[in-house]
């Protein structure tokens, strides 16, 4: 207990002006998000107060901003801090605001620096109305080269220093969070942290390290993302014995297994075991809003009681063979029916102010094109909406495993994985994902879930709604009854 609380808390000073101000600064461990995952619309105006009341009623001790690819207000931070003092919130001390940048590399310059702009300017009213510091953290999404993480690390040193000179106000730097989301950059970060490391003039005693799972599914599929993850975690001790440094990874994960499904009410107690070694993770929207609050009490109880647990895993270099061997498989699946994706995707309304997936989605590259896909959440509602929920698209790399005899070394390194495909099962129709993918993939997917022993299939309610003429108000009706968008 004392290691954990150890570890957890640091100690700081800030001076605004002739005040001194000690501050006791906690890694947070309920990230709450602004995901577009539930079936409620939630508009841009309506974030701050949802900011306020994931803290109150949700226990989040940090709540996410999203500018990645959203049309957020950049006054949305100020706002926040603001509406927090007059709510008496203990913002800053036990509960902190952390925006999700622009990629420079990926969308507009001007949008990025805005975004530090903006939270930088937080700090100064949270520190001028407050006396303390409402954003420790910032997190660069998509991260795939060092100059980008580390260009974005000296523009918020930059302009915190401009702050400081001209108005004698002084908080302690914003830590950058590089968001990783790719299967095979996450088996790689070792490297990427040393490279990071390399150009800092002084070493941290902390790095938040983001692991993302969604856009990683949508690369690659689940398997090989999920495993990734588990690796990596893995990994975490070994590369804070070499550099010296404790690392807090963070799990950015949704309700439905494609994308993790540590928010599910079913799955939650499962997937924080499949995944230990975290210490923040991310409460999305769906989780928030389309479930009852005792259920979601449960699976809050269940992120809390194994957070900051750090196991002994032992890795099977077989893994990584299974990881390329997925992944191949899934891109080759995915390659095959591009079009069809596309054209249903159309169909999913958005539910927050987000910018189109066709203007900013996800490049995959597929064999010998690339294809604009749609972001994850969109992507994933797409597939229940074929009947053929994504997590099923590893159906060929299943029967190969099992055929191989290796499908008991996969279930090993994923105990949660039989039960995720049994879940998803009840939301499969053969008839309807037949009419997308076509009989001969069908009966893969029908092989793999008989090497699971998995005998579940949509039925009721659900079978009659997948049954019907497709339209974004059919999408929403699937959505309810599974209670998360994607």
């Amino acid at each position: 207990m004392f290691f954990n609380y150890f570890y957890n808390y640091r100690f700081y000073s800030l001076n605004f002006k002739n005040l001194q101000i000690e501050t006791q600064v906690m890694t947070p461990k309920l990230m709450c998000t602004q995901h577009p995952d539930t079936t409620v619309k939630i508009t841009a105006a309506e974030e701050v107060d949802e900011a306020l009341v994931g803290h109150t009623a949700y226990g989040c001790d940090e709540v996410m901003i999203d500018y990645e690819g959203k049309t957020t207000p950049y006054s949305q931070p100020k706002d926040i801090t603001v509406k927090a003092k007059e709510a008496d919130l203990p913002l800053g001390e036990k509960f902190f605001l952390t925006p999700r940048m622009p990629n420079p590399r990926l969308e507009e310059f001007e949008r990025a620096m805005l975004t530090l702009e903006a939270a930088v300017l937080a700090n100064y009213f949270s520190v001028k109305l407050m006396g303390r510091q409402a954003i420790r953290w910032v997190v660069l999404p998509m991260v795939a080269d060092i100059d980008t993480l580390y260009l974005v690390y000296r523009m918020l040193q930059h302009k915190s220093r401009i702050y400081e000179q001209e108005l004698g106000i002084k908080w302690e730097p914003i830590e950058i969070v590089p968001l990783v989301e790719d299967a095979h950059a996450q088996l790689k970060i070792e490297d990427m942290l040393a490279s990071f490391m390399n150009k800092l003039e002084e070493k941290p005693q902390r790095i938040r390290l983001f692991l993302g799972k969604s856009d990683s599914a949508v690369k690659y599929g689940h398997i090989a993302s999920a495993l990734s993850i588990v690796l990596t975690l893995a990994k975490t001790p070994q590369i804070e014995e070499r550099f010296g440094v404790r690392i807090h990874p963070i799990l950015g994960m949704g309700s439905p297994p494609f994308r993790g499904g540590i928010n599910n009410p079913q799955l939650a107690h499962l997937e924080v075991l499949q995944y230990s070694g975290y210490y923040t993770v991310t409460i999305q929207s769906a989780v928030r809003y389309d479930v009852s609050y005792n259920e979601y009490v449960n699976v809050k109880e269940s992120l809390l009681a194994a957070c900051c647990v750090r196991g002994v895993k032992a890795v099977d270099p077989e893994l990584y063979q299974i990881i390329t061997q997925a992944s191949s498989n899934y891109r080759g699946v995915v390659a095959k029916y591009a079009d069809k994706i596309v054209e249903v995707a159309r169909l999913v309304p958005p539910t927050r102010d987000r910018v189109s997936w066709n203007v900013y989605g996800r490049s995959l590259t597929l064999h010998d094109r690339v294809v604009n896909m749609p972001r994850a959440i969109v992507y994933t509602s797409t597939w229940y909406a074929m009947g053929l929920p994504p997590i099923l698209l590893d159906a060929p790399t299943v029967v190969e495993l099992a055929r191989g005899d290796k499908l008991d070394l996969l279930l090993r390194a994923l105990p949660a994985y039989r039960k995720e495909v049994q879940y998803d099962a009840q939301f499969y129709d053969p008839a309807i994902a037949e009419r997308y993918v076509g009989e001969d993939f069908v009966k893969i997917v029908n092989e793999a879930l008989d090497y699971l022993d998995v005998r579940d299939r949509a039925a009721g309610t659900y079978l009659a709604l997948l049954r019907m003429y497709r339209n974004e108000s059919n999408i929403i009706a699937m959505a309810k009854y599974r209670k998360f968008l994607g």
